[in-house]
């Protein structure tokens, strides 16, 4: 999230800075008027009519806040959110957006669902306890969604991130939600861009795919120096795929891309090398590429590295380092690390045959629907191999894998459907 987005106090809640003179404020303040106490907070918060001076800024914000001044309260939250002259707060911070929110400060509802999504815990506001609250996804995307059809550009944004987690499923409103935040921000947030050029090439949510579409948004990332909208943009030039095919305007890309820091750059750049297309093949300079990326953690690039020290491309061979780099992508969650580490220990050859932990790498590359994966997970529950056999359970992953194209797979279930029909 833009620290501009709600972090700093919007000129709505600011709305009158007084031109008077100090000290008529401040008996104003003074005399308990909440609004000349939320007032007088924002000038010391600004500097504005006085010098600046969060502590007081806050003393006055807090005194507001508990007479019951909304914007206060909001302001107040937002100073506990981000420990502005003051120790972090959340559970301070979520009861005061909750009271803003109450008094209508429509801004709250971004901060507030924010911690609504991964909850708070128990905290104290001077000597009043505060309960410790339970992460509720499903009550924070609803506040969201309302605050959206407000046009919120904020709670857009927040909203799509938050679906992006499975964005396969959601997938058409993240395209809906994006496609209006485009429309109604002036300064798009750059990540949010390449969220949208990826609904828009893939069709996700029942859309036609439109590549051409996608290049058109990531231009504008790559306009603001984002180095996976970089990277993106790149591979699209480079592919011929929504722009048309141009191998020296996508090296320009991954070299600006690999210089803002883009882990994907460099591993693609590093796979060009070891193919030696578009480039010079240069094993140890791919090697060195993906030392970089993966020291980002990014995790085909840590893939990368331990199939370089498996096979001793661009380095000496080193297995144990191999299998190390190869874990490190698996749990990060790259479904052909996990495959290939399933393999090595299914067949015994350079690790100790062990069908148990085959049994869970090939599942953890299953769950992100690896089709070979899905084929051995379900060929290791009909046989009992590494786990409790269940032939039920088995034919459904080989039918998952042949709806996914493995050839295997389908010849698998073609073979035991003609053993039950010859057995009947």
């Amino acid at each position: 999230m833009r620290s501009s987005s709600y972090i700093f106090l919007t000129a709505a809640l600011f709305a009158a800075v007084s031109f008077c003179k100090a000290d008529t404020l401040l008996d104003k303040a003074r005399s308990g008027d909440v609004d000349g106490q939320f007032q007088l907070g924002g000038e010391y918060f600004y500097g504005k009519n006085r010098k600046q001076n969060l502590p007081l800024a806050l003393y006055w914000f807090r005194r507001a806040a508990i007479g019951g001044n909304p914007a206060a309260q909001y302001n107040l939250a937002l100073c506990m959110l981000r420990g502005w002259g003051m120790e972090k707060n959340p559970a301070g911070a979520f009861y005061f957006l909750e009271k803003a929110m109450s008094g209508g400060v429509t801004k709250a509802a971004v901060p507030y669902a924010e911690l609504l999504f991964t909850g708070v815990e128990s905290g104290r506001f001077d000597d009043k306890k505060l309960p410790e609250i339970k992460a509720d996804p499903q009550k924070a995307a609803e506040i969201l969604r309302r605050a959206a059809d407000s046009n919120d550009s904020d709670a857009i944004l927040l909203l799509a991130r938050h679906l992006f987690s499975d964005a396969v499923k959601n997938g058409r409103e993240i395209r809906l939600l994006l496609k209006k935040y485009t429309e109604i921000t002036r300064k798009p947030d750059p990540e949010a861009l390449v969220i949208y050029a990826a609904c828009l090439r893939s069709g996700w949510g029942g859309f036609a795919p439109d590549a051409a579409a996608g290049a058109k948004i990531l231009k504008q990332a790559a306009e603001l120096k984002h180095p996976e909208g970089t990277a993106q943009l790149a591979e699209m030039y480079l592919m011929g795929f929504g722009v048309k095919s141009d191998q020296a305007t996508a090296m320009k890309l991954y070299d600006s891309a690999i210089k803002l820091g883009s882990p994907r750059a460099m591993t693609d750049i590093g796979r060009l090398k070891l193919a030696g297309f578009a480039v010079e093949h240069d094993p140890a300079g791919a090697f060195e590429l993906f030392s970089k990326a993966a020291e980002k953690k990014y995790s085909p690039a840590q893939r990368m590295l331990g199939e370089c020290y498996a096979a001793g491309i661009g380095t000496e061979k080193d297995f144990p380092k191999a299998i190390e780099y190869f874990w490190l992508a698996a749990k990060a969650g790259d479904e052909k690390a996990a495959f290939t580490l399933g393999e090595y220990y299914r067949d015994g050859k350079e690790l100790a045959k062990d069908e148990a932990m085959a049994f869970y790498c090939f599942q953890l590359a299953a769950r992100a629907g690896h089709p070979g994966a899905l084929r051995e997970v379900g060929k290791a529950l009909i046989d009992g191999r590494g786990v409790k056999a269940d032939h039920a359970a088995g034919l459904k992953f080989l039918r998952l894998a042949s709806e996914a194209g493995d050839r295997e797979a389908m010849r698998i279930r073609a073979a035991i459907s003609g053993a039950d029909a010859s057995f009947q």
